[in-house]
């Protein structure tokens, strides 16, 4: 959570697009939640971002493995 400045709702369901930024061009490659999110879905997670002005959650799901679901390396 962050006391920013929040995320238009006109570009939420964007922001995890892989070169999707909202800086000026040499600022930002726009890579940083498409990776985010490739990482949690490798692991069978989800992540979920909630914005309003002046509030961004994002949280972040990842499944419990019991020690005997833990794969052998």
């Amino acid at each position: 959570t962050d006391s920013g400045k929040g995320i238009p709702q006109e570009i939420l369901s964007k922001i995890f697009e892989p070169f999707f930024t909202t800086k000026p061009p040499g600022e930002g490659s726009g890579l940083g939640l498409d990776i985010v999110k490739k990482i949690i879905e490798k692991h069978n997670g989800k992540i979920a971002v909630e914005s309003q002005p002046g509030c961004t959650t994002f949280t972040v799901f990842l499944p419990l493995l019991l020690h005997e679901e833990t794969p052998d390396v």
